[in-house]
């Protein structure tokens, strides 16, 4: 019957032509459908009376609910089964917003009122949730009709998930394919009947880079040096006349890990930046959600709020005059600044998270090749000193940079290197505390991981080489290892998660090795403990790290151990470390305080005086 269906028919008879690519393309279907539903109803005879006997059914005969119900049924599922995919069974739940989740609700309402907010809602909180709870409520009062999600690769496979936890089935048509192809993508941006799509933040700035380029008759790079040549004005202007000449409409964009799109003072905007900004200004409603909104200085900060107000926050110059020279010291006047525009809040985990700093001694060949690394470098910087080129210690400081360059041309590289000799330095010093094949903190990993046998754990490391070695000596010592790293497909990130973290059934490993393409948005609370095997640059990094375990939904005590090195660089990347997550407390610590202090405690102390209440 099934195959007589899928046959084409011409003047009432069957046209020639094979059915098989439909019929494989219908059994898929077929069986998305039947395991979408999810085990909602059991397979179990039913209670039969006591006095009744028990007989098997015959081969014609089936436990029925009532043809009522199943025939309801059956018009359902063929709208919930759409949004399905086979192999990714969901936990339904009913979400809460009360309690200590009530800040999501907040943000909410906040996202409603100002149509513009910035979320720095610390990693694991909930973005997604507030994303997908921000869009259904606007949606439903007919205040937004289509959105544009945009986050992470490692994000955008979860996505679906949630979506189809938190939203009610059927009643949203979403797109939220990782490895989707650029028609594919396109279709959906078009497609008026897409409530929302999700899509990784570089597949929309390729694909709106692309349209644009097709449209004014250029090729892509020449388009992607044209829109970061414009003003915020006219790059608003470039995108409103894509989007209207490709027939695509949204009127509300979210960001997750907006960082990513964060400007700042003597850098360059990046095309992330330039494009997803233009999209912004042409959308009534804008979420800019972060754990961790800045890395560095006051200036990202001015870039958040400009993102969020272009026309208030359109002068960089006079913003850093008032909070760039001493940014902590100015922290109360800068935090009421925010607060207009910016919800922070943190979403404790609810369990105990134990935070241990191991120092290592380095190993002997480490030391050894420090010693050779110094006498490298004094060599350098005398030649530097007498206006001449040391190309062989250069060459020793930093050799990764001479690979791939003709003989001919290492004079004139080296040169070109000697002038940054102390930076060159740096990283040559790291190099060897984190990756040298005698490596003390790899050794000390694996006595950690080895005292916490029945335990599941994470491990960062920035370097890919790192995380190689690491591998390999972690499935020596017998465990279950996979990695993640940004060599990895979207589809391929959330695939290796689920080995790790799956959804049902058992973990297929011990172990998940990631590079810091894995720092962000993943959810891996069946690790229990966290190991970082060197000092990342920002708080932002460290902190996104270690949410990956301690975060919403973690239902044991976890362990977040830190691997330093006891040398003088590793004791400067953690003094660093500090500094800057002095400047993330300032974004992220809840504002609901604000106005407890000083005129405003007074004020409100003379309030509950005269109502009685002190």
């Amino acid at each position: 019957a099934l195959r007589d269906s899928l046959r084409e028919r011409v003047g009432g008879k069957y046209a020639s032509g094979s059915v098989l690519d439909k019929l494989d393309a219908a059994h898929e279907q077929q069986a998305a459908f039947e395991q979408a539903q999810m085990s909602f109803f059991s397979s179990d005879d039913g209670p039969a009376a006591e006095d009744a006997p028990l007989r098997p059914l015959a081969a014609d005969e089936r436990h029925t609910i009532g043809h009522a119900a199943e025939n309801q049924i059956a018009k359902m599922m063929s709208v919930v089964g759409q949004n399905f995919k086979p192999g990714e069974p969901v936990k339904l739940w009913n979400p809460s917003m009360s309690g200590k989740y009530a800040p999501q609700q907040r943000a909410i309402k906040l996202l409603e009122a100002n149509k513009r907010l910035g979320g720095a809602l610390g990693a694991g909180s909930g973005k997604t949730a507030i994303m997908l709870g921000g869009f259904s409520h606007l949606h439903s009062k007919g205040k937004v009709k289509r959105a544009l999600m945009l986050v992470p690769s490692i994000v955008q496979g979860q996505f679906a998930g949630e979506a189809l936890r938190y939203l009610q089935p059927g009643k949203y048509k979403w797109h939220i394919q990782p490895g989707a192809s650029r028609d594919e993508r396109i279709a959906a941006y078009k497609d008026p009947e897409t409530h929302f799509a999700v899509m990784t933040h570089q597949s929309f700035r390729d694909d709106a880079i692309h349209l644009g380029a097709k449209h004014a008759g250029i090729d892509e790079a020449t388009m992607a040096d044209r829109v970061a040549s414009m003003s915020p004005d006219a790059r608003k202007e470039w995108m409103r006349g894509v989007m209207e000449k490709e027939g695509i409409n949204f009127d509300m964009t979210m960001v997750d890990e907006a960082h990513e799109t964060v400007n700042r003072a003597g850098k360059e905007n990046s095309s992330l930046a330039n494009v997803t900004d233009a999209l912004s200004d042409n959308t009534p409603y804008y979420g800019y959600f972060s754990g961790d909104p800045i890395k560095n200085d006051a200036s990202e900060i001015h870039s958040v709020l400009s993102k969020l107000d272009r026309k208030r926050y359109g002068d960089r110059a006079t913003f850093m005059r008032k909070y760039g020279a001493d940014t902590l010291g100015s922290k109360e006047a800068l935090r009421r600044e925010m607060s207009r525009y910016v919800f922070p809040n943190r979403i404790s985990s609810g369990v105990n998270a134990e935070r241990q700093t191991v120092q290592v001694e380095l190993t002997g060949g480490q030391k050894q090749a420090l010693a050779e690394l110094d006498k490298h470098f004094s060599a350098a910087r005398l030649a530097r000193m007498r206006g001449k080129v040391d190309v062989g210690a250069v060459k020793a400081i930093s050799p990764g940079s001479f690979e791939g360059v003709p003989e001919d041309q290492h004079q004139a590289l080296a040169e070109k290197l000697q002038k940054s000799i102390g930076i060159l330095k740096n990283a040559a010093t790291r190099r060897v505390i984190n990756s040298h094949p005698d490596n003390a903190k790899i050794d000390e990993m694996v006595k950690q991981v080895q005292a916490r046998p029945d335990k599941q754990g994470v491990v960062f490391a920035h370097a890919r080489a790192d995380i190689e070695a690491i591998k390999a000596r972690l499935e020596a010592a017998g465990k279950r290892v996979v990695t993640i790293t940004g060599a990895d497909s979207a589809a391929e990130k959330d695939r290796k998660r689920k080995l790790f973290n799956p959804e049902k059934g058992e973990a297929q490993a011990d172990i998940l090795l990631a590079s810091d393409a894995g720092a962000v948005g993943m959810n891996l609370q069946s690790g229990r403990y966290l190991i970082q095997h060197d000092v990342p640059d920002t708080a932002k990094t460290h902190g996104q790290r270690n949410a990956r375990i301690d975060r919403l939904g973690q239902k044991n005590d976890v362990e977040l151990i830190d691997l330093v090195a006891n040398h003088r660089e590793e004791h400067r990347a953690r003094d660093r470390l500090s500094k800057k997550y002095a400047l993330r407390d300032l974004m992220t610590s809840p504002m609901e305080g604000l106005d407890d202090t000083g005129l405003a405690w007074y004020i409100k102390q003379k309030q509950l005086a005269e109502a009685g209440q002190m």
